[in-house]
């Protein structure tokens, strides 16, 4: 309906009247003047008249159906004009509806793969998560193993230390004993001093001896679990008390035959015998004990060596399972990196 409004003649008669006001106009208020039209259709048919406008100054007597046949041609070249910028339009318009619905495609089918990607890559990465949420629950319980470990190190330490120094305080005590039964022996026959003082002297190096045996044994065998180091401690306890006891007895026993031996030449001699059999008896027994601490330490040393090997191969395993962790985890990222990249 806008564009029948819009003839030339209705244009030109507009032009003119508006013209003959005199105020300054323009085709927005040429078009209120016919009422409407297009201003592709208007603004065209202003400039031919306007164009116009020297030729009727010129040659006033140019009939105005002339004037109409030049804007009919002009308004025919503007509706060529019109329609072929409504062809170019509508072609535009097509070409740009394909290439929306191809974009769209591709679009939907990038987002499709990116989606399929992104939720591969959040399986990978609640994969990697997990796998290091598990290498790092088997790292705190190997911290958790190494500080029990060093817990019963420190332990076994603190106990080996104790039953060193209750052991020498056990042979400062045999010595004593000795000392004091040399002293009460000093005035008997030389024949019994010769070989008190022999055995005594062999006491002292054979507990030397296994004193320094059960340090490095018990310096080895510190690596022991606590509960077998803690069994043995006591066991080794209550033989000393049993020694310790037993000692006390045959030192009150020597004493009251020293007195006896003084009071009596002739029961003397049988009271060295006495002490010579206790000694041997005692001697037995420290060489029984011995023989059992040894078969002990041996055990001990057997189970070290086997936590020792069981503790490198976890190290190694340990070692070996990180660091296939580690390639795995790092081969994802490039992975994943790889994709981003292409993406």
């Amino acid at each position: 309906m806008s564009l029948k409004k819009a003839t030339p003649k209705a244009v030109f008669d507009a032009c003119e009247q508006l013209e003959q006001v005199g105020d300054s106009w323009n085709r927005d208020d040429v078009r209120l003047f016919i009422g409407g039209g297009s201003f592709s259709v208007i603004d065209p048919l202003v400039q031919a008249w306007r164009r116009l406008q020297p030729m009727r100054e010129v040659a006033p007597t140019v009939p105005s159906d002339l004037l109409i046949q030049v804007a009919t041609m002009l308004e025919q070249q503007v509706s060529d004009f019109m329609a072929e910028v409504k062809r170019r339009d509508e072609e535009r318009e097509v070409s740009f509806f394909q290439t929306g619905e191809v974009l769209a495609n591709n679009l939907h089918k990038l987002e499709t793969d990116l989606t399929e990607r992104l939720k591969l890559a959040q399986q990978a990465n609640h994969d990697l998560e997990a796998e290091c949420s598990r290498l790092e629950f088997e790292l705190n319980e190997k911290s958790q193993a190494s500080l029990a470990a060093d817990l019963k190190l420190q332990v076994a330490e603190e106990s080996v230390q104790l039953l060193n120094q209750r052991l020498q305080e056990q042979g400062s005590f045999y010595e004593q004993a000795l000392t004091q039964q040399k002293l009460e022996h000093k005035n008997s026959q030389d024949r019994v001093e010769e070989l008190h003082q022999q055995q005594v002297e062999q006491l002292k190096l054979e507990h030397q001896q296994e004193m320094t045996k059960q340090k490095s044994d018990l310096r080895e065998a510190s690596q022991m679990t606590e509960n077998r180091l803690l069994r043995l401690l006591d066991q080794s306890r209550n033989e000393l008390k049993e020694v310790q006891l037993s000692s006390n007895s045959r030192l009150e026993g020597l004493g009251q035959e020293l007195q006896n031996h003084q009071q009596l030449g002739h029961k003397q001699k049988l009271e060295i015998q006495a002490l010579e059999l206790v000694q041997q008896q005692s001697k037995l027994e420290f060489e029984g004990k011995i023989s059992r601490l040894e078969v002990q330490v041996a055990k001990l040393n057997n189970e070290k060596s086997d936590l020792d090997s069981q503790l490198l191969q976890c190290k190694l395993k340990g070692n070996k399972q990180e660091k296939s962790d580690l390639q795995q985890l790092k081969d994802s990222i490039k992975l994943l990196q790889s994709q981003v990249s292409a993406k």
